[in-house]
Parts: C-alpha cells; sequence; structure tokens
C-alpha cells in the first residue's frame, strides 16, 4: 500500500522541491429530465450564459472551451435500440459558444464565438455555417485552390438571414458580452421537398431543413440551415442510411447539457513529505446578484405545429406567425437535474469540489445551476464573476486533491509567486490566433475553376462588395446574393425547379418574418449582443429573396483586395 502511495506521488510530481507543468480540466454536466411530450421533436432550443473564463492575456491558441451546450442527433438512427451504427451512421448537431483555437480572429475582452458544428458522415463533413467547415482554413491554407472545390462542410450551411452576416470565422458577440444568455436552438423548416433521389442516385433525400435560430438583444429569427444534401451523400454509398439522416429524420434530444474545457494551466510542487501543491491559473464563471451561478436555461422542445403552419402557409394559406408557441402547449420546458462536476488534474486526478461548490435546487427548474460556499470562490475583476480556489493539495496517500487556501501553501513552494501566463509561456502557447486572411473563390487573386468553386461566380452576386469592421479585430467583406443562387444551394443537387420552389419559400419568410419579431420566449437573466457589425440592412430593392454571403476576412486596417464590383 505504501509503495503504491508512492509511486502515485511519483506521478503527480515528478521531482521534490521544484516547480513544474500541471493541467486542471473542469468538466460539469447537467442533466435533464427525458419527459418531452410525443410529438416534440421537431426542434429545440436553449440558453446559454456567454462569459468569460480565463483573464484577457491568459488566453491563447492552446485553449478550448464550450459554453453550455448539448448534442442533437436523428431519432431515425438514436432512437432505435437494436440500430447497429457504424461511423458513417453519426449525424449530429453539436456546435455552440465558446473559445475555439482554430480560429483566426478573437476580441481580448469578448473571445467566444459561435459556430454550428453540423457533423455528417462520421465527421467526414461538418459545417460551421455558411462557408465554414470541412476542409479547414487552417489545413488548406497552402492549397493553390484552398480547399474551395470540395463539396464538404463549407457548402452544408445555406444563408436564409438579410439582416444577419455569418462571417467565415464564427458569429461573435458585442465587446463586453458578459454573464448574458444567447438564445439558439435548430428547428425543422420544410423549405424544400423530399424526393427518391440525391445527386442522381436512388438514395432518398427528405426535407427537414435545418434551422439554426438565434434569440439575442439585437437580432432574432432563423439564421441559416442545412441542406438536405448535406446529410443525405453519406447514404449514397451506405443504402443502410437511406432515410434515416438528418434530412429524413426528427430529433433524438440529449438528456446531458455539458460545459467543456480541454486544459486551465497550473504549476505544481511536491514537499518532502509526499504532499503535492497546486495553483491553477484563475479561471471564473458567471454569478448572478443572489450568489447563484447559471451556466445554462430553458431547454425546450418543440412539437409540429411551427411545421404545419409553414406547410399550410407555403402551400398558399395564411402567414405562419414568427413564434413558436407557448410553453405547456407548442413548446415543452424541460427540467433540469443536479448538476455534476469531474474536476481533474493532470487528467486523471480527482478534485473535490464540496468545499467551494454546492448543488441547489433553483427557483428557476429549467437552469443548470448551483452556489458558491465558503470563502474559497471569490469574486473576480468583474462583480458578476467568480473566481475558483487556485491553491490545491494532493495529501500523501489520498486520490482526491481538495482546494485550500493561500496561507496553507508552504512558502518555500514558491507556488504564491507564481505569474500567468507568464509562467506557463514555456508551456502553453500563447501566440495568439492565426489573423491570417480567410478568403473565397471571389477573391480577384483567385483563379482556379471547376463546376463546385464556379458557383461563387456563375451567376454570382447582385450587389458589393461591402465591408464591416468586427469587435474581433476584422473586417468581413460580403456580397449580397439571390438566395437561390448563393454557392451552398448550386452545389446540393437542386434542379431549377426545385430552387425556384424554396426562392418563393425564402421570400415569404422574408416579408413576414423580422429580426426584432418574439420567435420564444426569453429568459429571467438579460439577452447577449451579437457584435454590431454583423447587423446588416439590405441594399434599396433587395430586400426580400437576397442574403449577406461573406467572401473574405483580415485583420482590419490592412490593404483589402480589389474585389470587382458588382450591381446587376
Amino acid at each position: 500500500m505504501k509503495l503504491r502511495c508512492f509511486l502515485f506521488s511519483i506521478l503527480a510530481c515528478s521531482a521534490s522541491g521544484q516547480l513544474e507543468k500541471a493541467t486542471f480540466k473542469p468538466y460539469m454536466h447537467f442533466g435533464y429530465e427525458t419527459d418531452s411530450p410525443e410529438n416534440h421533436n421537431y426542434g429545440a432550443f436553449h440558453y446559454v450564459n456567454v462569459h468569460n473564463t480565463l483573464y484577457p492575456d491568459s488566453v491563447g491558441s492552446f485553449y478550448q472551451s464550450g459554453l453550455f451546450h448539448t448534442w442533437y442527433r436523428p431519432v431515425e438512427i438514436y432512437g432505435k435500440a437494436d440500430y447497429s451504427r457504424d461511423s458513417h451512421g453519426y449525424h449530429c448537431m453539436e456546435g455552440g459558444a465558446g473559445y475555439k483555437p482554430y480560429l483566426h480572429f478573437r476580441s481580448k475582452q469578448t473571445p467566444q464565438k459561435f459556430t454550428t458544428g453540423a457533423v455528417a458522415g462520421g465527421f467526414g463533413s461538418f459545417s460551421n455555417g455558411p462557408g465554414q467547415g470541412v476542409p479547414a482554413f487552417n489545413r488548406s491554407r497552402n492549397s493553390p485552390t484552398l480547399g474551395w472545390e470540395k463539396n464538404l462542410g463549407r457548402y452544408g450551411a445555406a444563408q436564409l438571414s438579410n439582416r444577419l452576416l455569418y462571417p467565415l470565422d464564427g458569429v461573435g458577440f458585442k465587446e463586453g458580452t458578459n454573464n448574458q444568455m444567447l438564445g439558439y436552438g435548430y428547428f425543422a423548416l420544410p423549405l424544400t421537398e423530399p424526393k427518391q433521389s440525391t445527386a442522381g442516385t436512388d438514395a432518398p433525400s427528405g426535407n427537414y431543413c435545418w434551422t439554426l435560430f438565434f434569440n439575442t438583444s439585437n437580432f432574432s429569427g432563423p439564421v441559416c440551415f442545412f441542406t438536405p444534401y448535406h446529410w443525405a451523400k453519406y447514404s449514397i454509398e451506405h443504402p443502410h442510411l437511406h432515410g434515416q439522416c438528418m434530412d429524413s429524420s426528427l430529433l433524438k434530444v440529449n438528456s446531458v447539457y455539458q460545459r467543456e474545457t480541454n486544459v486551465i494551466p497550473a504549476k505544481q510542487w511536491a514537499a518532502p513529505n509526499g504532499d503535492v501543491y497546486y495553483r491553477i491559473s484563475p479561471y471564473t464563471l458567471p454569478v448572478d446578484t443572489d450568489g447563484i451561478t447559471r451556466l445554462g436555461s430553458m431547454p425546450m422542445t418543440f412539437d409540429s405545429t411551427k411545421w404545419n403552419q409553414l406547410e399550410a402557409w407555403f402551400a398558399g394559406g395564411q402567414p405562419a406567425p414568427a413564434s413558436f408557441g407557448d410553453i405547456g402547449k407548442e413548446i415543452h420546458l424541460r427540467r433540469s437535474k443536479p448538476a455534476g462536476f469531474n474536476f481533474r488534474m493532470n487528467k486523471t486526478i480527482r478534485v473535490e469540489t464540496k468545499n467551494f461548490i454546492a448543488r441547489i435546487e433553483d427557483q428557476d427548474p429549467s437552469a443548470s445551476a448551483y452556489q458558491w460556499k465558503g470563502r474559497l470562490a471569490e469574486k473576480a475583476y468583474r462583480s458578476n464573476l467568480v473566481k475558483l480556489p487556485e491553491y490545491y493539495c494532493l495529501k500523501q496517500g489520498s486520490k482526491l486533491i481538495e482546494a485550500i487556501p493561500e496561507n496553507e501553501v508552504p512558502r518555500e513552494s514558491k507556488l504564491t509567486h507564481v505569474k500567468f501566463p507568464e509562467d506557463a509561456m514555456a508551456d502553453f502557447k500563447f501566440d495568439g490566433f492565426a489573423n491570417d486572411p480567410i478568403t473565397t473563390p471571389l477573391n480577384p487573386e483567385y483563379d482556379y475553376s471547376d463546376p463546385i468553386v464556379d458557383a461563387w461566380k456563375n451567376p454570382g452576386p447582385v450587389a458589393g462588395p461591402f465591408a464591416t469592421r468586427l469587435s474581433d479585430g476584422s473586417q468581413a467583406v460580403y456580397y449580397w446574393y439571390k438566395f437561390n443562387e448563393q454557392p451552398a444551394i448550386l452545389n446540393s443537387y437542386m434542379d431549377d425547379a426545385e430552387r425556384e420552389l424554396i426562392q418563393k419559400r425564402v421570400e415569404l419568410i422574408h416579408r413576414h418574418w423580422s429580426k426584432d419579431d418574439q420567435y420564444v420566449p426569453d429568459p429571467a437573466q438579460e439577452l447577449a449582443s451579437l457584435d454590431e457589425g454583423l447587423v446588416v440592412t439590405p441594399p434599396k430593392g433587395l430586400e426580400v429573396g437576397y442574403v449577406p454571403i461573406c467572401v473574405h476576412q483580415q485583420t482590419a486596417g490592412e490593404r483589402l483586395p480589389e474585389f470587382k464590383r458588382v450591381r446587376r
């Protein structure tokens, strides 16, 4: 037994008396009742608390942290216990808001961004929004084609909103957003009709156009949707997936929402007696005025009412209202279960949280909430943030690390003198983001041509270029396209009649729904605001049936390429 404890201490810290690299991983999960009524799987929605976790100077390219989120999968696959899934059967909408290391630009005060993360074909393709996804920009920047000839995730999402620009580097927030709620979710819109073929094959294609909706203080409504082809193409060579993918399947709603973080910088010191002491980089979480942290709230599921209203509307009936309905009727509000915490040091050593976090039953039964207790957690540099305990100890012979106050840290450890991020520079990458331009085939220097790439230029945009400066320090260039002439639609294997049909349906939405409508109930907390530079106004004459498409993004202040001026 003594030998095992000794070896455990050796693994925890290899050299007594020296400060060494350590890592801290705070993982949180929140259960929800799987009590949605039958037929409430046409869509789902929830609110996520957008907040800072690391101090601004401590966010490096190593850092990845997903805020409160979940996974939405096809019930035709994941709702069947006897279904034999293979890697190609993994289809899921699993994106959300958070710190994303693969992005190029970030705001120092509000570095979080939103991307969709629509995985198809077992990660054979994923779409992070219009113009984003597989192949990743970082992996194709040295290719002469920049990866645009591959009809994969970058073409998986089509722009639907004519009031919100979806930039190539993800959707950012208003500078200073902290402890405010972003509402987002997906609903199946019948923008197309089902058909018995996909890309000229006998694989069927459904008409569930899973559409991203936002609810924020400066924009609400539909943003973009995943084309049926994005999902159905993976059933072409895998017939067992016919009619099973997200284009043909309603939602299998997850019972768990999570708050994931890859790693927080830390330092460790081994005392001569075998105890190991740790200090982590300051890590913060939001707290409301009542002392309670609510990382998310109001997970909702929707019944078929909106789908039926839209089908009737598209068939010549009355306009469908923007609202999804009322809680207790068309909308089911899910109840939360107690939160779970799985904090670990150096990947494997568990951290006890009972002396600074208390599980509670919140007055909001839908909130993922907990309360801070004791004096180990303290107010951070902002009054609406709480800082986790910075110091921890693994006692000789123990398997659990416990948080401790600073005055219990041995002076000879020098842990109290550690400064983050300065003293972690050698352990982690604090080199910032790539900051190199993200561009498309509309760049005047782009000279590759093939049928997929040519969808950007033939027939091409109708107006532009326009530019907007964003809070992440970049400027985005965009053009206005007729909805059914945007690259994602042209590369989704719709014939002329299908493209004309979807154009008419989108024009109805543009005429009757606005960014100021009330689509879903608001949360009790304050709504977050999106980056003001993303909220756009269509040019005169293009108010209906046209959408903004981002074609280039680079550091603000640098000279832009000479994009061709268009007005047709």
